[in-house]
């Protein structure tokens, strides 16, 4: 394989890894903010399920307002965590994506190399096979000589 060729694939190995990490950190992003307004949600559901136990009579009478509005809150939460649902699952895609271009890049690039490395220790075992038979033939006529 060419050296050129060479060049351009980890060019583009290089691109792709650039924009893996691009991607990888807002997918990052994404899953922080989608693991926060889980452990949230989760949070709020405890609070509601823990405030809505009481005994105090004083108390019921809060209560329907008191659950209506902690199912409001949850229900944003979870409107929240639907709607950067779909960005999260684009982002892993393209990660994926791009990693799989990457690493083909990267396999062309090493049998390439692997490819020339093998051309030129032929190429250097012709030589030296040539230079043997050259040296045999000058001795060979160095010894018919005498």
């Amino acid at each position: 394989m060419q050296a050129g060729r060479i060049r351009a694939l980890e060019l583009m190995e290089k691109l792709k890894r650039q924009a893996i990490e691009s991607d990888a950190q807002e997918l990052n992003d994404l899953r922080a903010e989608a693991l926060r307004l889980d452990q949230r949600r989760e949070r709020l559901e405890r609070e509601m399920t823990e405030g809505a136990q009481t005994d105090d009579p004083a108390m019921r009478t809060y209560l329907g307002d008191y659950l209506r509005s902690m199912r409001s809150e949850i229900a944003r939460v979870e409107r929240d965590r639907k709607r950067i649902e779909p960005g999260l699952n684009r982002l892993e895609q393209r990660v994926a994506t791009a990693f799989r271009e990457m690493k083909t890049y990267e396999s062309v690039r090493v049998a390439g190399m692997a490819l020339a490395k093998d051309e030129a220790q032929r190429a250097e075992d012709a030589a030296e096979a040539e230079m043997a038979v050259m040296r045999w033939w000058r001795a060979r006529q160095g010894a018919g000589r005498t």
